[in-house]
């Protein structure tokens, strides 16, 4: 009896032996197929886990004891998913390398510098999801690219330089649930039929034509905005195909008619030149050429900035010194400073005495400098005898409201008074355009500070006060939907550039209120709050606008990245909304947060993902989904106050005590009497019981801070 047990017990040992030997041999083969994919990367750095550490031992990255692979995701033993987004991985992806991997699910490579073809993904049939979103992919896909997907989920592939037709195969991918293909060169027409399954389809900004199939109009109309000749529903205004007879007829034009039109290009060419030469005598640096729609983003210097999101499309920018004095123009011919400046047609008139109370001589005679020129017109900071600093703000679009109901809503707008509202001082009034002064903060926009050359300010973006920012902007902004309750959007054009922030980084919100004054048909662009999904779908502008760009700004404090909608083309800038919303659905929305915050506040990881979800909920696609304002800001108020208890638990120091105090006062309104304060011109002073508060002066080499304008980004973007 006991040698049966003996031999039962001698094949167990031996069958477990065999068992071990296996799962060894294809750990080893996890792990050398990792390396192997590792090679096929440039610049594979952050990928240094990635290694074999014993030659005899377990190599497999998902073994119990084994050190940790960056991006490798187990389950029960096995590597099920790879998360590698934004880790600016370049080369190609090794598509070999992934097919041993029989329970691989999901695979990321969104935010990487990965160009040429799209890997043979078609390949891995067992996926579910694959991100290949933000990077430089090009060339067409196959004609049957969809058909060996059959067990694909979601697929992301926007943010390329995809181009051709959409393969008519997409409707073979029977369990697609996502496609993303946004901000690509896609072009030709739709295929008739989306899969039996598709529940979310993003074909906007590309180059699509025709008429959007009946079968696909159960998608909102913004997924197809963007693309000039692509139709949601033919109307009689707008061509749904490209007009082609221009270019057929060219080649029958008489030479007479060509060599007309060879003069007339090079009359205007030289005309252009010559308005460009002298343009660039007078500003060494206009924004507006290409395309800004606010102030100049940055003070007087000379510098060489580099900006990427996501380690691509790095947009190097030389920016001149713009803020020559105009003393010397004013001795040369002050007849003409006075036309630049707007003089000559009445007076100032003083909406807000905050500054006390000045007019347009004083203007005239102060040292002033141009500091930025954009969509709406040209910015000035001005400093009167007084020493009194303002910004002078030159409106060219700003003609459709009467003068009676101009005077009205300025009179209107500079009276509002709340912490984080900054109003006009005064305007000066003219058919053609006007001017706008308002109160100089040295500090400068959110915009420059988070995405600037991240100097002194940008170290003291740390997690509580990007709370202080959060909530003070809801605050600010559902005061005015409360005030401008009437206005179709009450703010219209809010955006971190549009964020001053003052010396105790209290943000302060500017360029609100306008959307009835300004014109836009003459400026369409020149509010954000029409770049709302529902906006590009062809809907009016509404108050939820106002709620999509918080949630933009909100994401644009937790990422740290450049929201691709401040973009007049949308390309360039991190797609926020798709990003966040992605991450949230797959749960890794902690991989998004900015990691100068993370770092040093990882037991805050838990409060930035529930204000991730209150930004999410503001950048809902349908705006009825959105929140109003209301709800929207008492929701961030109390993750805010959840947030800043945590951090009073953490660290019991005076500092944080004092960030409680700032961030946890209500939005009492400030008195606009006392709010310049004697240490430091320009600052806004709003303590909970409405007394001044001392502000230390300024930090060597910080006087000459941004005003409420476009950042290096935007110049150098176009917008």
């Amino acid at each position: 009896m006991a040698q049966p047990l003996l031999l039962l017990l001698l094949a167990a040992a031996a069958a477990a032996a065999v068992a071990v030997v296996a799962v060894a041999q294809t750990n080893m083969a996890d792990a050398e197929a990792l390396m192997q994919l590792k090679k096929s990367f440039t610049n594979s750095s952050s990928l240094s886990s990635w290694l074999i550490t014993n030659t005899d031992g377990d190599k497999s990255p998902c073994a119990p004891g084994s050190h940790e692979w960056h991006g490798v995701v187990c389950s029960r033993g096995k590597v099920t998913g790879l998360r590698l987004n934004g880790l600016r991985l370049g080369g190609t992806v090794d598509v070999g390398a992934l097919v041993g991997f029989h329970n691989l699910r999901s695979v990321s490579f969104a935010g990487n510098n990965f160009s040429g073809p799209l890997p043979a993904v078609d390949r891995l049939t067992s996926i579910k999801s694959m991100f290949f979103s933000d990077n430089q992919f090009t060339g067409v896909l196959p004609d049957d690219f969809f058909s060996k997907l059959s067990h694909l989920k979601k697929l992301w592939l926007d943010h390329n330089e995809l181009s051709g037709a959409i393969p008519a195969s997409i409707a073979q991918a029977t369990s697609l649930l996502e496609l993303h293909l946004a901000h690509n060169a896609f072009s030709g027409e739709l295929p008739p039929l989306p899969p039996p399954a598709l529940k979310v389809f993003d074909i906007s900004w590309n180059d699509l034509e025709g008429v959007v199939p009946e079968a696909f109009r159960k998608f909102d109309a913004g997924r197809f905005g963007g693309n000039q000749y692509l139709c949601y529903v033919p109307t009689s205004d707008r061509p749904c195909k490209r007009v082609q007879a221009a270019a057929a007829s060219s080649s029958k034009r008489s030479p007479m008619a060509f060599v007309t039109l060879l003069v007339s290009v090079v009359v205007v060419a030289l005309v252009l030149c010559l308005c460009c030469n002298r343009s660039s005598r007078v500003h060494d640096f206009d924004p507006a050429h290409r395309g800004g729609d606010g102030l100049d983003e940055r003070p007087p210097v000379y510098m060489v900035k580099q900006f990427s999101t996501t380690g691509k499309r790095s947009a190097s920018w030389l920016g001149k010194r713009t803020g020559s004095s105009l003393r010397g123009h004013r001795r040369a011919a002050s007849a003409a400073k006075a036309d630049e400046l707007g003089g000559g047609a009445g007076d100032l008139v003083i909406v807000n005495n905050c500054k006390g109370v000045f007019g347009l001589t004083d203007l005239m005679k102060a040292a002033a400098e141009v500091i930025g020129s954009g969509g709406h017109g040209s910015a000035y900071k001005a400093v009167m005898a007084n020493g009194v600093a303002v910004v002078v703000k030159r409106a060219r679009d700003m003609n459709r409201a009467t003068k009676d109901a101009f005077e009205a809503e300025m009179k209107r707008l500079g009276a509002m008074s709340h912490a984080n509202l900054l109003p006009p001082l005064a305007y000066h009034y003219r058919r053609d355009e006007k001017l706008l002064v308002y109160e100089y903060i040295p500090k400068g926009s959110l915009l420059y500070v988070l995405h600037g050359d991240r100097g002194m300010d940008y170290a003291g973006l740390d997690w509580p006060t990007r709370l202080k920012v959060a909530v003070g902007v809801a605050r600010g902004t559902a005061f005015l939907h409360g005030e401008l309750a009437g206005h179709e959007v009450p703010h219209g054009n809010l955006k971190s550039a549009n964020i001053l922030l003052a010396p105790d980084f209290e943000p302060l919100l500017v360029d609100f209120g306008y959307s009835g004054l300004i014109n836009h048909m003459q400026s369409p662009n020149s509010m954000i709050a029409r770049r709302a999904p529902e906006c590009a779908a062809g809907h009016p502008v509404g108050a939820k606008a106002d709620v999509y760009c918080l949630g933009i700004v909100l994401l644009e404090l937790l990422t740290g990245k450049f929201p691709s909608l401040y973009l007049q083309n949308a390309k360039g800038g991190t797609d926020l909304v798709m990003w966040a919303t992605s991450a949230i659905a797959d749960g890794y929305e902690r991989d998004l947060f900015d990691k100068a915050i993370t770092s040093a506040w990882k037991f805050a990881l838990p409060d930035m993902a529930r204000l991730m979800r209150v930004a999410v909920d503001c950048v809902e696609t349908d705006a009825d989904k959105r929140p109003d304002m209301k709800v929207a800001a008492a929701r961030v108020e109390e993750v805010v106050a959840a947030a800043m208890a945590t951090v009073r638990e953490r660290h019991q120091g005076a500092r944080w005590r004092e960030q409680q105090k700032l961030v946890a006062r209500p939005g009492n309104q400030w008195d606009s009497s006392t709010c310049t304060s004697q240490d430091f011109v320009g600052s806004r002073q709003a303590r909970a019981d409405g007394q001044p508060v001392a502000l230390r002066p300024p930090a060597a080499g910080m006087e000459h801070g941004l005003v409420h304008s476009e950042s290096v980004l935007d110049r150098a973007s176009g917008n």
